[in-house]
């Protein structure tokens, strides 16, 4: 089986422009760690589209792995889909904002290659930040209440968080408390569309799964540190496999795979805990940061298990259980 890798980050979708420092650093953590993943299991011939100014980022593979780079003069969609028809399978890892996941899962669809994420309609679903709240409240899923947001009715009273609607990680989220932050934030919003939500003081955090046909694994719950400056969110730190799991992780990971039985392979559930409840901010139907750290903190390939559906139930018991802290700033991600 020949499988394409498309981390769009890293992978050519910025090739005309600067990519952000904290997108270049995850992205590149979650390819790696997705191409060694990969690179383990027999019988599989890999490729992987890469930015050329990425050309020295994964040199381990030289050899091992076929590396079709980008520069700016070449269209990356035209590309990508060359290669998809040169491929049996497709692992796309893409931000949902623009479409750019939906387009690209759509794309795989079409070509009729087996696809190792999450359909194109759960995809269009939880891209959008205000349908997975109205999905999920319909689904009687416990989730942070959201609306769209209007800037002119809008009022500074009380906490409250801005983000685009189809955004990706903390990019272009802020909190308000007052006045003195709406005159801060509102020159910085542009034409984006962005919901509103009211803030709540909880611990942010996230639920590692696989999903299958509207069954889903709970991998490990992650806790994400998260700093807020000059009103900006910024995810500085997640620790993967945070010790004590809650037996409400795997019922929540329940009902959201019933809710949404497109999702598949693995995904993210972004939530926020209190003393009182757990409620879903966003779920990413994609690899996450978190991606990188399971291999190291519970032992299992979750590639190997992602390949052996649909037909097989995977098998995800820890091997070892530890928590790993991956660390991210604007040059570098790491373990320790």
């Amino acid at each position: 089986m020949k499988i394409l890798v498309f981390e769009y980050v890293t992978g050519g979708g910025f090739s005309r422009e600067c990519i952000p420092d904290t997108l270049a650093a995850e992205g590149l953590l979650m390819l790696k760690a997705l191409l060694q993943d990969l690179s383990e299991i027999a019988d599989i011939k890999l490729s992987a589209m890469l930015d050329i100014r990425f050309a020295d980022a994964i040199s381990e593979y030289a050899g091992a792995i076929e590396i079709v780079t980008i520069d700016e003069h070449q269209s990356v969609l035209e590309i990508f889909q060359k290669q998809v028809e040169r491929c049996d399978a497709v692992w796309p890892v893409a931000p949902e904002m623009n479409n750019i996941l939906f387009d690209l899962t759509r794309m795989i669809e079409q070509l009729g290659k087996r696809l190792l994420s999450s359909s194109s309609e759960a995809v269009a679903i939880t891209s959008n930040k205000l349908e997975t709240f109205r999905h999920l409240i319909q689904e009687q899923i416990e989730t942070v209440p959201s609306e769209p947001f209007i800037a002119h009715e809008f009022q500074p009273i009380g906490r409250h968080v801005i983000k685009p609607i189809d955004g990706m990680g903390c990019e272009r989220t802020f909190r308000v408390d007052d006045a003195e932050d709406w005159a801060l934030v509102k020159s910085q919003l542009g034409e984006t569309p962005y919901i509103v939500q009211p803030y709540i003081d909880g611990t942010p955090a996230s639920l590692s799964c696989l999903f299958n046909h509207g069954k889903g694994w709970l991998l490990c719950h992650n806790i994400q540190r998260i700093e807020i400056k000059d009103c900006r969110f910024k995810l500085n730190a997640c620790r993967v496999n945070e010790p004590g799991v809650n037996e409400n992780y795997q019922a929540l990971v329940d009902r959201v795979a019933h809710a949404l039985p497109g999702l598949s392979g693995y995904a993210g559930i972004d939530i926020i805990e209190t003393p009182k409840y757990i409620a879903v901010l966003e779920i990413n139907p994609r690899l996450t940061t978190s991606y990188a750290g399971i291999r190291e903190a519970l032992g299992v390939n979750v590639a190997a298990e992602v390949l052996r559906m649909p037909q097989n139930q995977p098998n995800v018991p820890p091997i070892i259980n530890r928590s790993i802290n991956l660390l991210i700033d604007g040059d570098e991600t790491y373990a320790n």
